[in-house]
């Protein structure tokens, strides 16, 4: 073989997963099928201090500091979360995903740029990969293919891997808005507004935003754009004079893969539906994903045993780790969805009191939303009546422990 590692797609998930399998000396080469790394963006680009610390990516790439939110609710009312600890970041993604290319480049891992991998066959003592290069079929060799190739892998439908997990699609862009709180994120959430999901507003700085609305289920007849012009016409005192700058999006896979692993081939990042179910963001759940495959590829290839079975280790572990705080979540955003507009707007009114504000901001987590979960289900009555709307509390001891370990770790 002429590699023991390919892996398809340069994301967060595929160069961390090089560079973790490159320093340990295995040939490894990033197929990625656009001709820059990190370009298009398809995020938000809000991670927390903890995934940049994760990353090792230098700290150059953070734009902005963000230490509070404020949640807007259909009808009126608002939810002002304000701390002095900086709970996100806003970075550069494109800049962030050439750094951890960089990272694995100097591990040893080759990156290949504008290759579209096409398919692949098992084929004695390991797999052939096909693609296209400049309109040139190409043909590679490797002894594990790992598919970070994002929502819609190839890899993952060529093995066979199906993710029938709910996604969440996002329009969004770069925007030139006035702000002169550029520390505080806007969140916009209703029934009519984004279904299923929520709208943002991310300053850089005080004149550059980032504003995007993600849709779970669209209304008939209206597209993922329609919500991001009716949020921008909804607020006219925010989004006064704001300008494009260039457009983005993505979609957002949900919930839990039921295999992520066959024979010789392994999933991770969007491609294995490691993502939070409730911001949708992935980066951090990509990165600690990449760990926990790469460590069980590792074994695998010294041992010379790359099948199903001895891979499917890395599902039983992701899912150990991760499982019970994916389903958490789960619980909360199935409890959201039989949210009225006027649930939402008693809820936002009820939160919006000293007592509550603090207990959100010494729990609140953007990597571990379970940890909020148990404050918040001990609210009283009325708050149990609404959590208590397709949630169920089963596990949540398990679920904040493990939570609470990894807002310390």
């Amino acid at each position: 073989m002429k590699y023991d590692v390919i892996v398809t797609g340069g994301g967060p998930s595929g160069h961390f997963s090089a560079r973790l399998l490159a320093e340990q000396g295995f040939r490894v080469s990033v197929l990625e099928e656009h001709p820059k790394v990190g370009e298009p963006v398809q995020c938000a680009g809000l991670i927390s201090p903890r995934t940049l610390r994760l990353s090792e990516v230098n700290e150059e790439i953070v734009i902005n500091r963000l230490t509070g939110t404020r949640i807007f609710s259909p009808l009126g009312s608002r939810l002002d979360i304000i701390t002095g600890k900086v709970h996100a970041l806003a970075v550069d993604r494109a800049a962030f995903d050439r750094g951890l290319a960089n990272q694995a480049q100097n591990a040893g891992a080759e990156i290949r740029t504008g290759i579209k991998v096409t398919g692949f066959e098992p084929i004695g003592g390991g797999v052939r990969v096909y693609g296209e290069e400049k309109g040139k079929a190409l043909s590679l060799t490797t002894r594990l293919l790992v598919g970070a190739d994002g929502v819609n892998s190839r890899v993952a439908k060529r093995a066979g891997l199906i993710n029938e997990s709910p996604r969440a699609v996002m329009y969004a862009a770069d925007v030139e808005l006035k702000r002169t709180d550029r520390n505080l994120v806007d969140v916009f959430i209703g029934q009519n507004l984004a279904p299923g999901w929520f709208g943002w507003v991310i300053p850089l700085d005080n004149k550059i935003c980032r504003v995007g609305t993600g849709v779970a289920f669209s209304r008939p007849g209206h597209s993922p754009r329609y919500y991001f012009q009716n949020l921008v016409e909804r607020y006219p005192e925010l989004f006064k004079d704001m300008k494009i700058i260039r457009y983005t999006g993505g979609t957002v896979p949900m919930g839990l893969m039921q295999k992520i692993c066959a024979d010789r081939v392994m999933l991770v990042g969007d491609a294995a539906c490691q993502t939070k179910p409730v911001s949708g963001g992935g980066i951090y759940l990509a990165l600690r994903g990449a760990q926990t495959c790469t460590r069980v590829a590792a074994e695998a290839l010294w041992e010379d045993n790359l099948s199903e079975k001895v891979l499917s280790r890395y599902q039983l572990l992701w899912e150990e780790e991760f499982a019970e705080e994916i389903n958490c979540s789960l619980s909360h955003r199935e409890s959201y969805l039989k949210f009225s507009d006027q649930d939402i707007d008693q809820l936002i009114r009820f939160l919006n009191k000293p007592y509550w504000q603090n207990i959100i901001c010494k729990y609140g987590d953007i990597d571990y939303t379970s940890v909020l979960a148990r404050p918040l289900f001990h609210a009283g009555p009325w708050m149990r009546k609404f959590m208590k709307v397709g949630l169920g509390v089963v596990g949540y001891g398990n679920t904040i422990r493990k939570g609470l370990m990894g807002v310390l770790s």
